[in-house]
């Protein structure tokens, strides 16, 4: 029977609090803002300050962010006129005590019943609360704080199925990372076969939330995904299973999942499976394997772990109350040594670092010699001084602040040059100048045009196109028909008149009248292609 939500189970142990403070502690000092961030930023304030729109450049209207839902809280926050490296670092803390509590409640809905008012001993919570891996991603400036958070209610939602307030957080989980619209299907599946009722508050809050943003995007947008899955869209199995194995090597990982196995399979000679609550954990692997199986089919990301942190993390939570069911059969010297088992694996996990890193971020901070393996990155690269991502003292702890974003319009005016760039910061902190992102992710024309990746999400070759639409940018403007003027005038390319059609409709799509039945139409149309040659990527001779 699906268990119910009690206030008894929400009182956290001694090794709980501290695990509470510790993660807490860390995820301040591990604060950082990954350069995609500004992406976010862009949009924002080109909203709330400048009145522009939710767009990256005025009058274009093209979705290039992942996380609908963190950009509306930005937008809320950035409202009060908040700094956002304040908001980072709040939202951060306040995320991981949300998360520090789902995993207190999850544990606790997989301890069995005769275990419950034991020893509390949460190994997931304990391996969680001090990982790097994890911790990192509570900051950022990306949507890494909610996925985190989400992963602790699908593990609870799967324990507590008709717990009202948790349906409703599963409903507005797809706004978090698109990927998260599978798992939430499952669950609503999952919810009516064991409650026998029809998830209602799940149902209504997905057709509120996602249902209402996705009226928002076909109507602002014109179109049914954000620009990013058009730029994401491939096969790269083989890198994607090297992301999943840079994320399980450096942290204990497989050896803490082998010894709960071997934990439960020991307990099942003597409980049966319901008491062991084997379906349950059985689920939340099903429901992290989705969105690892998608992170590994693209071929993950370009920094460590941020892809896998929702799989990482609920895989993690399934663990949970096997010790304690354990610890009820056991004298008080063994449960003794179990306490100072788990306070060895904190301090193991706590050491491990990803294999970027030479030295802990901690003992070496500005000097953990980085270098990037297999194409994949580590957060402190980007958390490094001379990257220039993070405030620093002085004026320069001002630099996201409301006031002086709104100096910055001030100055710089209405109606700059139109540039090239792959440095979101860089594009950020000049708010007049128009931006061509050289690698597609606020270009809808580079983002719809499938160039295999040289690093995961990094196009290079999209470089030299993104230099000939900026010339045409240059000379025809920001509009609808600004590519075929530029061929009628012989300043476009061939690749461009190969693809005129396709330039077309994605035009329509760019600079769309905000018309929803028109762009309904628009946005139900397949995705336009945009086709080059490899001599015109700058690859014939690789």
């Amino acid at each position: 029977m699906p268990r119910t939500l009690s206030p008894a189970r929400f009182r956290p142990s001694l090794t709980e609090i501290v695990c509470l403070l510790a993660g807490g502690g860390l995820v301040l000092t591990y604060a950082w803002l990954m350069d995609d961030a500004y992406v976010y930023f862009r949009y924002v304030d080109n909203l709330v300050v400048r009145g522009a729109g939710l767009v990256w450049n005025p009058g274009e209207y093209v979705e290039g962010f992942s996380s609908p839902l963190w950009a509306i809280l930005l937008v809320l926050l950035r409202g009060l006129h908040l700094d956002f490296w304040v908001i980072v670092r709040v939202a951060g803390v306040l995320s991981f005590a949300a998360f520090w509590w789902l995993a207190v409640l999850a544990n606790r809905g997989l301890t069995s019943d005769r275990a419950q008012g034991g020893t509390r001993y949460n190994l997931p919570l304990v391996y969680l609360s001090v990982c790097y891996g994890v911790l990192c991603y509570f900051t950022s400036g990306l949507e890494s704080p909610l996925v985190l958070v989400m992963a602790g209610v699908y593990a609870c939602a799967v324990l507590y199925p008709g717990s009202t307030v948790l349906q409703i957080l599963l409903g507005i989980s797809p706004l978090v990372r698109p990927e998260l619209t599978v798992p939430f299907a499952l669950m609503l599946i999952l919810i009516r076969l064991r409650t026998k009722r029809i998830p209602v508050p799940a149902v209504v809050s997905g057709l509120v939330s996602v249902g209402g943003y996705l009226a928002f995007r076909i109507w602002y947008y014109a179109d049914l995904f954000p620009n990013t899955f058009h730029l994401k869209d491939e096969l790269w199995i083989t890198q994607g299973m090297r992301y999943l194995w840079d994320t399980l090597a450096p942290y204990w990982t497989l050896p803490f999942l082998i010894g709960l196995a071997a934990l439960y399979f020991a307990l099942r000679r003597r409980l049966s499976p319901g008491t062991l609550h084997r379906s349950e954990r059985l689920l939340m692997v099903l429901l992290a394997l989705t969105v690892a199986g998608y992170v590994v089919k693209v071929g993950g990301a370009p920094i460590h772990f941020k892809d896998l942190a929702f799989p990482f993390a609920l895989i993690v939570l399934s663990g949970g109350g096997l010790l304690e069911t354990a610890g009820a059969r056991w004298t008080r010297g063994v449960r003794a040594r179990a306490i100072v088992g788990s306070l060895i694996l904190g301090l193991a996990v706590a050491s491990a670092h990803s294999r970027q890193l030479k030295h802990h971020p901690i003992l070496h901070r500005g000097a953990f010699g980085h270098q990037t393996v297999q194409l994949i990155s580590d957060a402190a690269l980007h958390r490094a001084p001379s990257m220039g991502l993070i405030p620093g003292r002085g004026a320069g702890i001002q630099a996201l602040s409301y006031d002086t974003a709104k100096r910055r319009y001030e100055k710089q005016g209405e109606g700059g040059p139109t540039q090239v760039e792959s440095w979101c910061r860089t594009a950020y902190v000049r708010p007049s100048v128009r931006i061509v992102h050289s690698r597609g992710l606020t270009e809808p024309f580079l983002a719809r045009t499938p160039v295999h990746s040289d690093r995961p999400a990094h196009k290079f070759g999209l470089e030299l196109l993104a230099e000939d639409v900026a010339r045409v940018r240059r000379t025809q403007g920001f509009r609808a028909g600004a590519f075929e003027s530029a061929l009628e005038e012989g300043r476009g390319k061939e690749w461009m008149r190969r693809n005129l059609e396709s330039i077309r409709g994605i035009e329509a799509r760019v600079y769309n009248g905000h018309d929803f039945l028109r762009n309904l139409a628009l946005a139900l149309t397949p995705p336009e292609v945009i086709r080059v040659e490899e001599s015109e990527i700058g690859r014939s001779s690789r």
